[in-house]
């Protein structure tokens, strides 16, 4: 998979070492196909019509979790343009249902009386649970487990999620996917369904990301 973390797993149990981040070098390598055309947007099927070419904010936010479970996934190189036109390489990643535990979301912001940090948290025993759920991620470390992969699939024709990418660009997708000690800066998230029982969310003076 583009994106790297502690270990990779097949469906038949093999391990792969990696690096714990996102390979760029590799990456590099097809990121700007994606980036070269011109107009080029994320297609969805999900119910809920989530527009996914909203402008995004000028830095990454944070996710971490202590295990994800998710079935149905994919995943493409892309781009995202900020309020002030500057893209960013991404790695789409498309999500058909997941569950999270111990989910912890934050935002670094800086405001006229200094740096606060927005955070939201889910109880431990009670899982976050989310469907036809996009990410576009900057990087992800932890361990992750895929099964049924397919590898260097074209991206339009991804049908793994509800999420496809522009023709000829190098995709991905498995038939489920665990991460556990997931942690994630992402430019956006959407979702047809997002939801937290018992969450609780706090605004906080200084920088203080999820760990």
């Amino acid at each position: 998979m583009l994106l790297s973390g502690g270990r990779h797993r097949t469906g038949r149990g093999r391990r792969q070492p990696a690096g714990g981040r996102t390979n760029w070098r590799r990456f590099a390598l097809v990121a700007p196909v994606a980036l070269g055309l011109a107009g080029a947007t994320v297609a969805t099927t999900t119910a809920a019509a989530i527009p996914v070419s909203f402008a995004v904010a000028g830095s990454p936010f944070s996710v971490t979790a202590q295990h994800l479970r998710a079935t149905g996934a994919v995943q493409f190189p892309g781009h995202r343009t900020d309020a002030m036109g500057t893209r960013h390489p991404v790695a789409v990643v498309g999500i058909r249902e997941a569950r999270m535990d111990g989910l912890c979301q934050s935002a670094v912001a800086r405001t006229p009386l200094g740096t606060a940090t927005l955070m939201i948290r889910s109880r431990h025993a009670r899982p976050v649970h989310a469907s036809d759920m996009v990410l576009d991620l900057a990087r992800l470390e932890g361990d992750m487990t895929f099964r049924s992969v397919e590898m260097g699939r074209d991206a339009a024709t991804l049908d793994g999620a509800g999420v496809t990418g522009p023709a000829g660009v190098y995709g991905q997708q498995a038939r489920t996917l665990e991460v556990t000690d997931m942690r994630i800066k992402a430019w956006s998230l959407t979702a047809g369904l997002f939801r937290l029982n018992g969450a609780a969310m706090d605004v906080r003076a200084g920088d203080h990301p999820c760990r």
